[in-house]
């Protein structure tokens, strides 16, 4: 057997069968005995009592299936002897291709040898034929699922660990995610009140350049309807005169008024070309005034009808 730390033991004998196997006598003084306290155990049995075997006609199975192959046919492959075996087999190459190294070991001597560890205050971390594969590993079969259970408690454990971690960063994240949008949430309401006084500034700019273009286009469209009258009262004969006038900002618009002749005024305007296109509109009204006829006329211009 072999100790850790880095000092190595042999025991040379361990009584089998019969017979009370001393190792825990054995292991007390080994893990007592090197400067540093051991707390490990390698053992490394040599043959016998450990049974070892290379086999060339098993089927290609996978590792876990060949050594439950094996354990199941122990007594095709080793000598039993009236005892339970703890075997174990792996796959190897050598010359002449893949060859199956496996091994056997009593059980009463490897329980032995892990209960007198124990005793002792030892760890026993692999028991192993000498000469084999490293591999090759014939702990007890209670140890065996005693150590598998553990693993498997130990990768849950990780498995709850790394959920626990990503469900504590969810969290965080999320908490910043809300902490980020309050903070943006403040500065903009911060940031509101100037951003509403610049909105209001602005529709009271528009509202005040719409007054203004509105201001210039009244004036312009004065401008023009005073012009148009002007040009109408200077084309218009001297026997004729407007009572009434109206001016579109299109350029349309109608005069009314009377004249000795109210064809007359119309071939006046179009003749001076006071206005764009004038034409009566309806009959005309005579009427005598003053011991004179008149007629009463309407007159239309410009492109848009009234």
């Amino acid at each position: 057997m072999h100790i850790r730390n880095p000092v190595e033991w042999t025991v040379d004998q361990l009584r089998v069968a019969g017979h009370a196997v001393e190792t825990a006598g054995h292991a007390r003084p080994l893990a007592a005995a090197p400067a540093v306290r051991c707390r490990r155990l390698d053992a490394t049995l040599e043959r016998p009592p450990a049974q070892t075997r290379t086999l060339t006609d098993l089927p290609p199975v996978r590792d876990r299936e060949l050594a439950a192959l094996v354990a199941n046919q122990a007594g095709r492959f080793f000598r039993r002897n009236g005892a339970t075996l703890v075997t174990d087999a792996v796959w190897v190459t050598n010359g002449d291709g893949r060859v199956t190294q496996a091994a056997a070991v009593e059980e009463q001597l490897v329980l032995a040898i892990v209960a007198g560890a124990r005793e002792a205050g030892l760890v026993v971390e692999r028991i192993t034929p000498a000469g084999t594969s490293p591999q090759l590993q014939l702990l007890p079969t209670a140890e065996r699922a005693v150590r598998a259970r553990a693993r498997r408690r130990a990768v849950v454990r990780l498995g709850v660990a790394a959920l626990a971690v990503w469900l504590l960063a969810g969290v965080l994240f999320g908490s910043r995610l809300v902490i980020e949008r309050r903070a943006v949430e403040v500065e903009l309401a911060a940031a509101d009140a100037p951003l509403a006084a610049l909105r209001d500034v602005r529709r009271e700019m528009r509202t005040a350049e719409s007054m203004v273009q509105g201001l210039a286009e009244a004036r312009r469209a004065r401008g023009q309807a005073l012009a148009t009258l002007a040009r109408l009262s200077g084309a218009l004969p001297d026997s004729a005169v407007l009572t009434a006038y109206t001016w579109r900002a299109d350029g349309s618009g109608v005069v009314a008024g009377a004249g000795r002749r109210a064809a007359d005024v119309v071939a006046a305007f179009e003749r001076n070309h006071a206005v764009s296109m004038p034409r009566m509109e309806g009959a005309v009204v005579r009427e005598t005034l003053a011991g004179h006829e008149w007629e009463r006329f309407t007159i239309l211009f410009g492109k848009t009808s009234p």
